[in-house]
């Protein structure tokens, strides 16, 4: 009988407090560039509080161009008048990490062109061999052209540069993405900017993927409980860090708050579930998986994971499209802001889905597509405790850098 090898992942879990001044949780929301969905999970209602209804993408757009030229991203003018003056995202649309030519453009003027090798050698630009091309001979290359440094200026080698090979030896175009928060007192139309090429604005779709007033099984957590102990392949140090390898899967755990991560051994049994019993769970939900747990179900038997706590009623809302960072921060801002001023809720979750087909995850990281998928996405487990813990679960594919 062939046996295969688990598709590499990775799935880290760090517990914090908002409050904490070491706490990373604006880094990891603010360095996820590229986000194609977002879902919000709120148990004990049954239906979305008003508070995180204001602040939810359900009026937001961002727009689809057609054919435009790499070019035209490059130049001074659209430089001064968008990455200047706002948050500009932009990534191709329909095109394949692993196989095709993908660009992208980030808020800090960092253009990225992840290519293949024949594109690389006509496009002439100076660029580095993809780390997760594993061939003797590289076939992928990676090109960042910082726009915003000193030296992009009109007369300067690099911006003359730039500009010939983009122009004369290889007019790259792309069917892109765009996603644009104008600074205040600054705006421009992209299809008034851009008249010559087909622009179509889109605003983000919602969905309800869970809304009931029935009692509702849900995990049962602890804010200080991550992981067992006794768990296989467990090692925790003295300053609460521990690495969890689990069936080939790397599952590492962070403690920042100056505590341990607490134990869940004890001759009673069980007391809490662990976070990635709990995070399975809620990607079951997310996808619209029956949780009852009945033996003679025909599609799932997937059960709420025990212990559990009965909730009377639940609901979780999922938008898609091109989602900003800074609406994912006020999302989790006003998701904390509910739980400690109502307290009626034990938790609550967001879960931020990243492109599958970005070059980037986090911050610079290289992103790629490996045999389980591209995905790259995280979550973030709401307590209403003083202080505001909260717990971070990354997961990404076995091609992503994390740290």
């Amino acid at each position: 009988m062939a046996k295969f090898d688990c598709p590499r992942s990775k799935l880290i879990v760090e517990k914090s407090m908002f409050n904490n001044p070491k706490s990373r949780h604006e880094y990891h929301v603010r360095d996820h560039h590229f986000n194609v969905a977002v879902d919000i999970f709120v148990p004990g209602c049954t239906k979305l509080p008003s508070d995180l209804q204001d602040v939810c993408p359900d009026n937001d757009v961002y727009w689809h161009i057609k054919q435009l030229p790499v070019l035209e991203l490059v130049q001074l003018d659209f430089i001064q008048k968008f990455l200047r003056r706002g948050d500009f995202y932009a990534l191709s649309s329909g095109t394949r990490i692993d196989t095709d030519n993908v660009v992208a453009l980030l808020p800090n003027g960092e253009l990225i062109l992840s290519v293949t090798k024949d594109t690389y050698e006509e496009l002439g630009l100076e660029g580095k061999p993809s780390k997760y091309d594993q061939r003797r001979k590289p076939t992928r290359y990676i090109v960042e052209v910082p726009l915003l440094n000193k030296s992009y200026q009109k007369g300067k080698s690099g911006y003359e540069r730039v500009q010939w090979c983009l122009k004369d030896r290889l007019n790259l175009t792309f069917d892109i993405l765009v996603a644009w928060k104008p600074a205040e007192g600054h705006h421009i139309e992209l299809d008034t900017y851009w008249s010559n090429y087909t622009c179509n604005k889109i605003v983000v779709n919602k969905q309800t993927v869970l809304q009931t007033t029935s009692a509702l099984s849900v995990p049962s957590i602890n804010s200080c409980y991550l992981a067992s102990k006794t768990r296989k392949g467990h090692d925790q140090n003295e300053n609460g860090r521990s690495q969890i390898q689990d069936n080939g899967q790397p599952v590492r755990e962070r403690c920042q708050d100056n505590t341990n991560c607490a134990s869940n051994d004890s001759d009673g049994g069980k007391e809490w579930c662990e976070a990635e019993e709990m995070f399975e769970w809620l990607g079951a939900i997310s996808c619209g998986v029956s949780c009852a747990g009945k033996p003679d179900a025909f599609i799932s038997t997937f059960a709420c994971p025990e212990p559990s706590l009965q909730v009377s009623g639940a609901v979780c809302h999922r938008w898609t499209g091109f989602i900003t960072p800074g609406r994912i921060k006020e999302m989790l801002s006003r998701l904390r802001h509910y739980l400690t001023s109502t307290n009626s809720a034990d938790w609550a979750a967001i879960t931020v889905h990243g492109f599958a087909d970005s070059p980037l995850s986090w911050h610079k990281h290289e992103h790629g597509y490996s045999t389980c998928g591209g995905e790259n996405l995280y979550t973030f487990v709401v307590f209403p405790e003083d202080g505001g813990k909260y717990w971070y679960i990354m997961a990404t594919g076995g091609n992503d850098d994390i740290s």
